[in-house]
Order: C-alpha cells, then structure tokens, then sequence
C-alpha cells in the first residue's frame, strides 16, 4: 500500500533535523537554515573566497604563455566553467539547494560536477600539459596525483562520492552545518575533476586509453548517479528530512520536489554525459577517417 505523505504544513519546529537559525544577511556558506525563504539577497564570503581561490589558480597556471596559446574554446570554457562554480555555489541556488529544494540540490550537483568540473579542465588543458612537461611527475605527490586520475580509481572514487554524498544521513547531517554543505560541495567538484581527468587531460600518460575507452568509461562511469535519481523518482515517501521539514515553499511540496529532483538528475545527467560523448564519437570517428587511405 503506497505511503501517503502531506505536503509541507509549518515551519521548522524543535523536531527539524536542523537548528533553527535566525536569519541573517551574511553567512560563511550556504547551509539550511529553518527559516521562510525570503528572496532577499544574502551575503556568503566563503563562497566568493572559494570562487576567488579558484580563478587564482585558474590565471597562475594560464598566464602569459599558456593564455596566448589557449584557443576560444579553451577561454571561453575556462570562464564557463567558473561562471558555473560560481552560479552553483553562491545565492540563490546554493541555499535553495542546501535546505529548501531538493531539485535544487540535483541541480547543484549536475553543474559542479558534470559541468564545472569538465569545462574548468578543458579550458586548462594546454597549460597542464606545458606546466607538466617543465615539471615531469616524480615524488609522492605525483605518484598520488599518478594513482588518482587512473581510469579505473578515478571513476571508483566519484562513484563513491555520489553515493555518499546523497545518503540521507549524510544530506541531513552535513546540510545543516556551513562547514558540512562546504565538504560536499568540495567533494563534488574534486569527484568531477578526478572522473573528467582521463578523458580531458592527457597527463600523467596511464598507458593506451583511446577514444573508444573513453566513451565506454564515460557511458559506465556515470551510471551511479541514474540509480539515485531513479530512487528519488520511484520512492513513496521523502527520504530527506532537510527537505521534509523545510519551510513551506510555494507550489510544490516534500514528495513533488523529490520526483522532481530525480528526474532532473536523470535528465540533466543524461543530457550532459550524451554531450560529452557525441564530442568523442565524432573525434574517434574522425581519426578512423584520416587513418583510412584515400
């Protein structure tokens, strides 16, 4: 027998999985609050920090050289890619997302991990390549840096971050704190640039993996995140109580916004992995191409 579940009636009361906390116009990073949202702008330096620490070392590693170098594409998605984090982070997206919406999370995560994350590499590309070949992998911080970007590890890793990261324990125990939203919207990120590095970046060289491996790892390599957007669509009842117990929001209630969330998981996801892929179907068959004699 299906679980009825009502729709969001009250505000946060003392049996919130979150403190109540008043509100304010400034916070560290964006986590649940408890209280009505408001579309009144909020301040959050630990995001502008976190975006300013990124395009620091987005222009040590591009300057000079390496930007003259770098073609359109290569700019024009490093500044996407920022934009991205940025957008995914900061008001309003990012505390919608950490305890008002649960759509909003999914689509927090699509943008930090599956589009930030790819473009943020594309458009470093050339400098890692140059920055490697002056400084060749040696030492235990390449040896790890060698370990971590392995195909296999890599997808590995950002699979269990997925599934972590989206377990209710872990939704209601860390949104509730800024410090725990930061841990996993920093584990995001770090999941989407170890997962994309085999496939974008060709350094450290980790043998022959060619354009057909590509494609397999990106198609297999994702297929966690379809199975928890396929629990939020199917579940009966809400699995987070951030989201359950969050202040009512306007058209849409605990259960709608979870079958939303999955589905914008799956699609989004989809859509962004088929993108990624239609990439390197037509360059794998366009160097079949050159290798055929005219």
């Amino acid at each position: 027998m299906p679980i009825s579940t009502p729709p969001r009636q009250r505000p946060c009361a003392d049996d919130c999985p979150f403190p109540r906390l008043r509100t304010t116009r400034m916070q560290w990073w964006c986590s649940a609050q408890g209280t009505q949202w408001s579309w009144r702008w909020v301040a959050y330096p630990g995001v502008w920090l976190f975006v300013a620490a990124a395009i620091a070392i987005a222009v040590s590693l591009v300057r000079g050289e390496p930007w003259r170098r770098m073609s359109f594409g290569h700019r024009a998605a490093l500044i996407g890619g920022l934009a991205s984090l940025w957008v995914a982070l900061d008001w309003p997206l990012g505390p919608l997302a950490a305890g008002y919406l649960s759509f909003a999370h999914a689509i927090q995560f699509l943008m930090t991990a599956l589009l930030a994350a790819p473009l943020l590499l594309y458009g470093l590309r050339i400098a890692i390549i140059e920055k490697a070949a002056r400084a060749p992998w040696s030492g235990l911080p390449a040896r790890l840096g060698r370990l971590l970007t392995t195909p296999l590890v890599a997808a590995i890793l950002f699979n269990v971050i997925v599934a972590v990261t989206h377990t209710p324990k872990v939704v209601d125990g860390y949104m509730k704190y800024p410090f725990g939203a930061f841990v996993i919207d920093s584990a995001w990120l770090v999941g989407g640039l170890l997962f994309w590095w085999s496939i974008i970046v060709p350094v450290p060289n980790h043998g022959k993996f060619p354009l057909p491996l590509k494609l397999l790892y990106l198609l297999l390599g994702t297929l966690f995140h379809t199975l928890v957007a396929m629990i939020l669509v199917s579940a009966e009842f809400p699995l987070y109580g951030i989201y359950e117990m969050a202040p009512p929001f306007p058209l849409i209630d605990a259960l709608s916004d979870q079958k939303l969330a999955g589905s914008v998981m799956e699609l989004g996801g989809l859509g962004l992995i088929f993108f990624a892929a239609t990439i390197i179907f037509f360059k794998w068959a366009n160097e079949d191409r050159k290798q055929v004699p005219q």
